[in-house]
């Protein structure tokens, strides 16, 4: 009987985990605090984005795409899902260097 109660906290512990990090898609962003992300680690990155969609390495770089990223704009009501792409370095501190942002009618 313990050993019952015990998995079944630890499964809603689990549980309450993956609901947290699905929140952070829903979280819209401004512009500027998308650019902010420039100059934070990767583990920052991740903490506020969640983990990325695709990951890709070229040159001295890696890529990591975030789709769906909800996007506020100035009027109020007025948003829209976009494609965020943030550059790490592979050289020194590894800290963000580029955040470039896709509108759906770009890509």
């Amino acid at each position: 009987m313990r050993q019952l109660l015990l998995m079944m906290i630890l499964a809603a512990a689990i549980a309450g985990c993956t609901s947290r990090q699905g929140e952070r898609h829903d979280q819209a962003w401004t512009e500027r605090e998308l650019k902010s992300l420039q100059g934070k680690t990767r583990d920052e990155v991740r903490d506020l984005l969640g983990n990325p969609n695709g990951l890709y390495t070229f040159d001295s770089k890696d890529r990591w795409h975030f789709a769906n990223v909800l996007l506020q704009h100035d009027q109020p009501g007025s948003s829209e899902r976009v494609s965020v792409l943030v550059y790490f370095s592979k050289l020194g501190e590894h800290r963000a260097t580029i955040i470039e942002i896709r509108h759906r009618s770009e890509e």
